[in-house]
């Protein structure tokens, strides 16, 4: 510090107003790239997130009424056959890959790694609409990878 003094004391006007003027325009540069931006646009990245969030939301939302009155509406189809087998079928048709399916009597459980959202909610569509086949539980995870879920579980009975 009593060298800054020295060094300080040992500039003329001129030199001290240059440096101190450095400073100022430093402590702005420093306040505004280190603290302001950072903050704005993690604030916009936090409202486009939202607002996928939102659209994601909507179309579940949208999915599961166009469900529900098909369900009201009584249209079901009943299955005939093996239950592996149209399970299987329907996977390839829209390109998912099963991991892993346990069969348990009229009732199976699915699992599959990464797959896309919406090729699933097909694949689910035709196994309970044209397959006729009843979606008891799903238990899906975010992936890391925007777009794709993890299928943790399906249980599907006929």
């Amino acid at each position: 510090m009593e060298n800054v003094k020295l060094w300080w004391n040992g500039l003329i006007l001129r030199e001290k107003q240059l440096v101190s003027a450095c400073g100022v325009f430093l402590v702005i540069g420093i306040l505004y790239w280190g603290i302001w931006t950072p903050i704005s646009n993690a604030e916009i990245d936090a409202e486009r997130g939202l607002k996928a969030q939102k659209s994601t939301l909507n179309f579940v939302k949208q999915t599961a009424n166009k469900i529900a009155g098909l369900k009201e509406n009584g249209t079901k189809a009943s299955f005939r056959g093996s239950l592996s087998a149209a399970v299987n079928q329907s996977a390839g048709a829209f390109g998912l890959e099963i991991t892993r399916m346990q069969p348990q009597g009229k009732k199976i459980q699915i699992w599959m790694d990464d797959v896309p959202f919406d090729a699933l909610l097909g694949y689910l569509n035709e196994l309970v609409q044209e397959k006729g086949l009843s979606l008891e539980s799903i238990d899906l995870a975010e992936s890391d990878t925007q777009g794709l879920v993890r299928v943790r579980r399906i249980q599907l009975s006929q």
